[in-house]
């Protein structure tokens, strides 16, 4: 039987819900195997919140069992795992273990995402966009290594009995709402430069990659398996930003019907996709 095949691979347990859990649920819910392949471990997120620990030896544990929650709410049909760990954000302490993700060969990455290409056989492939979204260097290495695994996969597909992934997604978001923070923040007393639980984001410098949508798909009818996902990530979730919260409900339901996407392969064709599955041949 014919079948259609969404793969996404990111770098953290969480990324799948925050980012593109809207699409991940929609597909999921239109006949689609959706898998997720999650890279690190999230050990060095921060927990506010030590009852998050309960029962638990290690973070690493905590948000595994998280992630198998989302992943109910989200109704995927796989999570895969890389054995990696988290190497927090640039600069960090973190970024030295040994076993972090961004300390093993590129190239051994690339193979390993390769792997799962053969055994799922996605028609379409998502993942973060390159500079990493806020920059986080696992961000940065999975959309690497995926790009490369992708198309080698595309150059090997056809001598192995299978068409091989047809297309290629960022996540992406507009820079315009980013920009304005960036302006404004100063005014009340904030730094632009030092945004985010732990003030290691730099809105400044995000608001000047270019991240460019493509495409747009409409998740206002799964918004509630999203935040469902979200909320069992409790260890890192807050509730959202306080500056989505402030925002009027009409506005933010207009900010937040769409998830959006840079269409890496094939390259757009200057209008406005709406199905990530848009002119995709299903696999047998």
């Amino acid at each position: 039987m014919s079948k259609r095949v969404l793969l996404g691979i990111f770098a953290h347990p969480d990324d799948e819900s925050f980012g593109p859990g809207g699409t991940l649920a929609r597909y999921a819910r239109e006949d689609t195997e959706v898998h997720i392949i999650i890279a690190t471990d999230g050990i060095a997120g921060s927990v506010d919140d030590p009852k998050h620990l309960e029962n638990h030896a290690t973070l690493a544990q905590v948000r595994s069992a998280e992630l198998a929650r989302a992943a109910g709410h989200l109704g995927v049909s796989s999570i895969w795992s890389l054995p990696y760990r988290d190497s927090g954000m640039r600069g960090s302490p973190d970024n030295e273990h040994p076993a972090a993700l961004i300390q093993q060969p590129v190239e051994q990455t690339v193979h390993e995402v390769l792997s799962y290409l053969w055994r799922l056989r996605p028609q379409v492939v998502v993942t973060h966009d390159p500079f990493g979204g806020y920059g986080h260097p696992d961000h940065v290495r999975v959309c690497e290594a995926t790009t490369a695994a992708f198309h080698i996969a595309r150059g090997e597909a056809t001598r192995n009995g299978w068409a091989g992934p047809q297309k290629l997604y960022y996540t992406a978001f507009p820079k315009g709402l980013i920009k304005f923070m960036a302006r404004v923040m100063p005014w009340f007393g904030k730094d632009p430069t030092g945004f985010g639980r732990n003030k290691d984001i730099n809105l400044v410098e995000i608001s000047r990659w270019e991240t460019p949508v493509t495409t747009r798909i409409r998740v206002e009818p799964y918004l509630a398996y999203k935040q469902a996902a979200s909320e069992a990530h409790a260890s890192q979730y807050m509730g959202g930003p306080s500056w989505i919260a402030a925002i009027p409900g009409p506005l933010r339901r207009r900010l937040t019907r769409d998830e959006l996407f840079t269409r890496a392969f094939p390259s757009p064709n200057g209008h406005t996709e709406r199905d990530l599955f848009a002119g995709v041949a299903k696999s047998f």
